[in-house]
């Protein structure tokens, strides 16, 4: 059995979609269990609604205690052998899962993950893939698949968009047995890279897994529930996050490259920090020195100057030639135009 974990928090306006395509699978040996994490909207009507439905959906109830709370209470209720996270703003091709376990179960697999697509507000909907086709992982490359969930290296850097696509929780199914003791933590501590941390640890357990090439997971880009505005804690809580992965990769002995990986992911989170110092309602001059401290910062330091540029297309060995050379007003413009493509 499949149990499809699915933290709910105010999603009245997407939470319809997800069940619909959850209840709808054409693999019926499932068990939907939602947690409803406080929510103050219709959120609980809706769930009590199709938990009256289909005795397949069951709902928790708690305060709110956030997603990661939510989603380690849904692993603690789950009855299958296998576990699926679906976000409550997204849904699902209806045969995913009758896809993924016949993947899993012919291959002996520990996990299987696949491709999404982002769904914009336009009602655009964009693939995204992680790989040009199917692959399957053993002992012999399971390894660089871990490796992927911490960080790129080499001529990986050439998209650096991808690094947070591949530690998504969503989008992948796992056998019990890998997930059984991991925890989820708590994202007022590591910010919202809760799932990354998750699988970093996850894929240490992990011998087989398949990446199947088809975009089978809806992602809703614009309005997560889950995510927001200006975070004026992200440079502590990444901080922290660093300092987990730092320690697994430790604690477990991984290969050296791990370790490289880290260093190109903390390079790569000026992006993500850059693009929130520009959410913030402060004026350009404060924002610029924000950039300075950043840049300053020992950890970041550190890994843009050992960050090679040979891999990067050329707006992207711009943007980090700038960081390397503390050109913040070059990478204050940068992050701007990035800025206004994304609302695109």
């Amino acid at each position: 059995m499949i149990s499809i974990i699915v933290p709910v928090y105010n999603a009245e306006h997407y939470l319809v979609k997800c069940l619909d395509s959850l209840l709808g699978q054409t693999y019926s040996n499932i068990e939907i269990i939602c947690v409803n994490d406080g929510s103050q909207d219709k959120s609980s009507s809706i769930l009590a609604y199709y938990e009256g439905k289909d005795k397949r959906l069951k709902v928790i109830t708690q305060e709110n205690k956030g997603i990661s709370s939510a989603r380690n209470r849904g692993i603690r209720e789950a009855q299958g052998e296998w576990i699926m996270f679906v976000d409550s703003d997204d849904w699902i091709d209806i045969a995913t899962c009758e896809k993924t376990i016949a993947l899993a179960v012919d291959n002996n697999l520990d996990i299987v993950l696949w491709a999404y697509r982002r769904e914009f507000r336009n009602n655009k909907s964009t693939p995204r893939c992680l790989m040009n086709e199917d692959k399957l992982f053993n002992k012999v490359n399971i390894q660089s698949l871990h490796r992927l969930m911490i960080g790129p290296v080499g001529a990986e850097l050439r998209d650096p968009t991808l690094l947070h696509s591949w530690g998504t929780i969503w989008g992948k199914l796992y056998s019990r047995k890998v997930i059984s003791g991991i925890k989820f933590v708590d994202t007022k501590i590591i910010g919202s890279a809760e799932d990354v941390l998750f699988n970093v640890e996850v894929f240490v357990h992990v011998k087989r897994a398949f990446y199947l090439n088809e975009a089978l997971y809806h992602y809703r880009k614009d309005e997560k529930s889950f995510t927001g505005g200006y975070n004026p804690h992200l440079n502590e809580r990444w901080a922290n996050l660093y300092t987990m992965m730092s320690d697994i990769i430790i604690r477990y002995n991984l290969p050296p490259d791990f370790h490289q990986a880290l260093n190109n992911r903390i390079a790569l989170g000026l992006i993500g920090q850059g693009l929130n110092e520009c959410k913030s309602l402060r004026n350009r001059g404060e924002i610029i020195h924000s950039l300075k401290l950043i840049i300053a910062q020992k950890q970041y330091y550190s890994a843009i100057q050992s960050l090679s540029l040979k891999c990067f297309p050329s707006h992207w060995r711009l943007f980090f030639w700038a960081a390397k050379n503390k050109r913040v007003n070059v990478l204050y413009i940068l992050l701007i135009i990035i800025s206004h493509i994304r609302q695109i």
